[in-house]
């Protein structure tokens, strides 16, 4: 596949970008890729400022490369769109300042690796989308939750993602599951969630798995709503929170998990 790169302040095209209907050819200034659907491989070398939307993902198979750059909104829009794709890779870089981070949605082989996530409502949104992998990011200070997984509209469900190895700390929800079967969460580090580190809404599911995460310093490690049975909590450290499990829990299987420093271990 033919790549679209940025060089210095512009970004030459080996392929067409298509703004709104319009086919823009040759260079453009880095800049006004903002709210551009990429057909190509982008790799950046300059910051982008986007008054809405940052880059949106036009086909399948496409590799956004931010190499160290930034993706900077205004506190609208959306930063990466990725709808209705497959094997689509984001990586190396910071989103700040939208609604959403790093948007995907009906989509599936989506991989979110290595991004810093600061200032957004949420870091990532994944809608109606399963067989995805949220790997190596920092989410840090965003506006209600580092991660959120729920189904769309129509119910159809986001499920059998592997959220692996991310770094959420000072959100108010570290990762919120509204409703969703069916996924792994390992090797987390979650702090400081006035919140929860996870939690659990949109009258509950089951078969998800958290294995070996850390949960320090939140309000709730993990909180449950109702209607969450059938999960399993394995191997995980839940320390220094001011309540270690909240909400109803019954029906969920907890096996060598540690709890230490809580104030209390478990609340209403």
């Amino acid at each position: 596949m033919m790549t679209s790169r940025f060089t210095g302040k512009c970004v030459r095209l080996a392929v067409a970008v298509v703004l709104g209907l319009v086919v823009v050819p040759g260079s453009v200034m880095a800049n006004d890729l903002c709210g551009v659907t990429v057909f190509a491989n982008v790799t950046l070398d300059h910051d982008l400022a986007c008054a809405g939307d940052g880059l949106i993902v036009g086909a399948d198979g496409i590799r956004i490369n931010l190499d160290g750059h930034t993706i900077a909104g205004s506190g609208v829009g959306i930063g990466i769109t990725v709808r209705g794709r497959q094997d689509v890779t984001v990586s190396g870089g910071t989103v700040r300042g939208f609604v959403t981070g790093v948007m995907v949605a009906a989509s599936t082989g989506v991989v979110i690796k290595g991004n810093r996530f600061t200032q957004n409502r949420e870091a990532v949104f994944l809608s109606a989308s399963s067989g995805n992998v949220i790997k190596e990011n920092l989410a840090w200070q965003n506006q209600l939750r580092g991660l959120m997984l729920r189904p769309n509209s129509s119910g159809v469900l986001s499920t059998q993602n592997l959220v692996v190895e991310n770094t959420l700390s000072d959100n108010p929800s570290g990762i919120l599951l509204f409703g969703q079967p069916g996924n792994i969460f390992k090797e987390n580090l979650i702090s400081g969630s006035t919140v929860a580190g996870f939690d659990l809404t949109g009258g509950g599911a089951s078969g998800n798995q958290m294995k070996e995460n850390v949960l320090t310093s939140n309000a709730a490690a993990i909180k449950f709503g109702p209607g969450w049975t059938g999960n399993r909590f394995v191997e995980n450290a839940i320390q220094l929170n001011t309540c270690g499990v909240q909400g109803p829990a019954d029906g969920n299987t907890f096996k060598e998990n540690v709890f230490t420093g809580n104030t209390l271990t478990s609340c209403p």
